[in-house]
């Protein structure tokens, strides 16, 4: 039976051959087998269940997507997976809300705690996975229980100890899992108003200094221990430098532009060139932020 054939005996609609270039934030990324929208959790773990693999899209805005597509299904999660509420001061939301949404259901609501995801375009599964965060904190330290489906189709659920949380990573997640629901603690009071007014800094400082209104996927590197990824790329002379329709943004290094018609290997090339050459020259070694997804040539990745 087909990948799609499976996933409409499971009573879903599956697109095919969907083109990746119209979901992510770099605009690039060749074909889906097969692109489905699932809206529960039960249809979540029917499709892991599958013997076939699984990647989730969520929003786009932290992968780099192979020329060559995805191979199996790609997941996009809506309806149960968008949901919020709070009871006191636990939050219970849904692992596809974007990260903004929830903000902003938040701020109507008076409350706050979650600033560190102000500016992150992704989702909120997302931003678990990758610990995302700034100055105001990181997802992790706000935490306190994940649930997540496995590859298999068996539904787990992780304390913020069994996670582990570090630096842009969440290494008790297994690979494959997808995050589906969290518990996360909020805060009201006189705490939000200053939250609030350092995320509306931020946010400005952002506008300034980063290219928002070219296709990117956001820092690409980590910072190294006591140093900046933007500021060593472009004390080696790369800002600015260019292979195909991929460059090395002129206004702030650490971000890799899509100028017009970039292809994932020319965006690979310019991660490896700008790795390679920061710790030639330098001796820092800076490591990719963003997730290689797809049918990538062998030996690609990791770098």
């Amino acid at each position: 039976m087909s990948i799609a054939a499976s996933l409409e005996a499971l009573g879903l609609s599956p697109l095919t051959d969907e083109p990746l270039s119209r979901h992510g934030f770099w605009r690039i990324g060749g074909p889906a087998d097969a692109l489905v929208t699932i809206t529960t959790a039960a249809q979540l773990a029917e499709v892991m269940a599958l013997s076939v693999p699984v990647t989730v899209l969520g929003n786009g805005s932290n992968l780099l997507i192979a020329d060559a597509g995805i191979r199996g299904v790609v997941v996009k999660l809506k309806g149960d997976f968008l949901t919020s509420t709070v009871e006191g001061d636990v939050l219970e939301v849904g692992g596809g809300l974007l990260n903004a949404a929830l903000l902003a259901r938040l701020a109507r609501q008076g409350l706050g705690g979650l600033g560190c995801l102000a500016g992150i375009p992704g989702t909120v599964g997302g931003a678990i996975r990758m610990n995302a965060g700034w100055r105001l904190g990181e997802i992790g330290r706000a935490t306190q229980a994940v649930e997540a489906v496995l590859q298999g189709g068996e539904t787990v659920r992780y304390t913020s100890e069994d996670i582990g949380f570090e630096y842009r990573s969440a290494p008790g997640l297994p690979d494959g899992a997808v995050v589906t629901r969290a518990w996360l603690s909020v805060t009201s009071g006189v705490a939000v108003a200053q939250e609030r007014a350092e995320i509306r800094e931020y946010l400005g400082r952002r506008k300034a200094t980063q290219p928002l209104s070219q296709p990117s996927c956001g820092s690409v590197f980590k910072n190294p221990p006591g140093d900046y990824a933007g500021r060593l790329i472009e004390a080696v002379g790369l800002k600015g430098h260019t292979i195909g329709g991929a460059q090395i943004s002129e206004k702030h290094a650490n971000f890799i532009v899509n100028i017009g018609g970039a292809t994932a290997a020319d965006v690979y090339g310019l991660i490896k060139l700008a790795r390679d050459t920061v710790r030639a020259e330098t001796g820092a070694v800076i490591e990719p932020e963003v997730h290689a997804v797809g049918a990538w040539p062998e030996g690609a990745w990791p770098l």
